[in-house]
């Protein structure tokens, strides 16, 4: 599967003025440092949609966008809007979510009859990314959350939802992070093919920054190696959150944690505990 897990943290973050450059998109030489601006949104009883749809409606120099599904069409049509009005977007998208999900079919069908480029995951592994980043607001938002009309927030709060979270940030090492990796994704002939729309060479359009320590992008770095060391030497307490587990290595490590005395408590969903 190709997606990203995440510890977060809260540091300095700069929120920058970009202006567009010619082969992609660049910070300018002079930027202010402001205070940090990071949240975490919870669908539980938040409308964590709203934020998305501002930034979009307000980008003017490029957005980047991966996700599984997307079958809400408040999103595709504030991203065709932006493109018609000469902003630049790339998409990173799986086909295969149709056989899963059929209404996600209609929404790549619009994506790509608007001339937005798009890649796909032609990789094993679906592509499970659910993120914007936004290059003149040195934002970025990426999530648990699907761009379905029911995981951004709650059709009635705390009785009819989906249990996702949401994080905003424009953490200038997390938003680095987030544009080297969609740019190694996007360059990349093995793991991706193009998909529609795509008429020059593969450009970056980014500089090449470090990866957060605090990010984990798998399958590239392997998330159940990081959280299995994290399991095996904590000493104190476990709390773990999962929707689904099919990786025995890491029932394995919570009943070996247990087995020396370490509480653990775990939380998934009850329709997906014995698949």
């Amino acid at each position: 599967m190709a997606g990203l897990a995440v510890r977060f943290k809260t540091t300095g973050v700069l929120t920058i003025a970009v202006v567009l450059a010619l082969m992609g998109y660049a910070r300018p030489a002079h930027a202010q440092v402001l205070a940090p601006q990071e949240r975490l949104c919870d669908p539980s009883f938040q409308d964590c949609r709203a934020d998305l749809l501002k930034y979009i409606s307000q980008e003017t120099v490029g957005i980047d966008a991966g996700f599984w599904l997307m079958n809400d069409d408040r999103y595709a049509t504030a991203l065709i809007a932006r493109f018609n009005a000469g902003v630049p977007i790339r998409i990173l998208m799986d086909p295969r979510c149709i056989t899963e999900h059929a209404a996600c079919e209609a929404t790549l069908n619009k994506i790509q009859a608007a001339g937005l480029p798009m890649r796909n995951r032609s990789a094993s592994g679906i592509l499970h990314w659910k993120m914007m980043l936004f290059a003149g607001q040195q934002q970025l938002e990426f999530a648990g959350a699907n761009f379905t009309g029911f995981e951004m927030t709650p059709a009635t709060p705390y009785v009819n939802y989906t249990d996702e979270v949401v994080f905003y940030t424009n953490n200038t090492s997390l938003v680095n992070s987030f544009m080297t990796e969609f740019d190694n994704l996007w360059t990349s002939t093995t793991e991706f093919a193009d998909y529609a729309n795509i008429t020059a060479p593969l450009t970056r359009n980014y500089p090449t920054y470090p990866i957060d320590p605090e990010l984990n992008f798998p399958p590239d770095q392997s998330y159940r190696n990081r959280a299995v060391a994290l399991y095996n030497t904590e000493m104190q307490k476990i709390d773990v959150f999962m929707f689904r587990i099919t990786d025995v290595a890491h029932t394995n490590a919570m009943v070996a944690a247990v087995n020396r005395g370490v509480p653990v408590r775990l939380i998934a969903d009850e329709t997906e505990y014995r698949k």
